[in-house]
């Protein structure tokens, strides 16, 4: 039943119908609870799937055709469960549930015509129980044919299992975060050591340095390879990549090829 204003009936109205409906349930010794309510979870959606699966019976109120109660009672009749529907007399009932005896109570909600709805309403929910007790209730889709219903399966995981699981995740998840780290700091160790290479190279005046040579002892000349060796020492072991990109330099099984700097 639809729980705010709806159709031609303010929310008050649909209060009054509840209360109605919760005294019959009541009649019938059963203890009434709205489908919505639960203490397990706080997803509603999770809360209506649940109690219209465990529920031992559930009522109905299809008044105004309200798309998510229509929608409700396709799912406990798919459930193969009993459920009593009721209407009020100005709703005229879809032809997929006509065939399912509802019960009509007076849209004005007289006293002496509500009075007789919830005998019957009680009655009916007294009847369908003992027929679910005695194994002779059948179910909506029974009349259609044979169809089987696949109960909701739940799966128990060792608490061991899931933390070993938990961590291995974590683990797989650093080990990725640490790789980046690493490409990232060797890319720009890359691009420093690649502006400095280049910056060495903009500086060399090739003219003088061959004049220099040509006029230089050969102690000169020794002392200026000392220099230039203690220069570059610290490019040892990188390469400069046929891609142009400067780094470690790889062993011969590496991909790619290498030129020495």
């Amino acid at each position: 039943m639809p729980i705010s204003a709806w159709g031609v009936h303010d929310a008050q109205h649909w209060l009054e119908v509840k209360d109605i409906i919760c005294r019959s349930i009541e009649g019938a010794n059963f203890t009434p609870k709205p489908v919505w309510q639960s203490a397990e979870t706080d997803i509603i959606q999770s809360r209506i799937v649940k109690n219209l699966y465990e529920c031992d019976m559930v009522v109905c109120d299809i008044s105004a055709l309200n798309p998510n109660v229509m929608f409700e009672l396709g799912m406990r009749l798919t459930f193969k469960k009993p459920v009593v529907i009721v209407a009020d007399k100005d709703t005229r009932l879809p032809f997929d549930t006509g065939v399912i005896d509802t019960l009509i109570y007076p849209t004005d909600l007289h006293f002496s015509s509500i009075e007789r709805f919830m005998h019957d309403l009680t009655a009916r929910i007294t009847d369908l129980h003992s027929q679910v007790k005695a194994s002779t209730f059948k179910p909506y889709l029974d009349t259609f044919g044979a169809f089987t219903v696949v109960d909701p399966q739940s799966q128990h995981v060792p608490y061991e299992e899931f933390v070993t699981a938990q961590l291995e995740n974590i683990a797989q998840t650093l080990k990725a975060l640490d790789y980046r780290v690493r490409l990232n700091e060797e890319n720009a160790s890359a691009e420093r050591v690649k502006g400095a290479l280049d910056s060495f190279k903009g500086s060399v005046d090739t003219a003088k340095m061959n004049a220099l040579l040509k006029s230089a002892s050969p102690e000169d000349i020794a002392r200026l390879n000392r220099e230039i060796a203690e220069s570059i020492k610290d490019f040892n072991g990188l390469s400069v990549r046929t891609d142009g990109t400067v780094g470690p330099r790889r062993s011969a099984g590496g991909l790619g090829r290498t030129t020495k700097s």
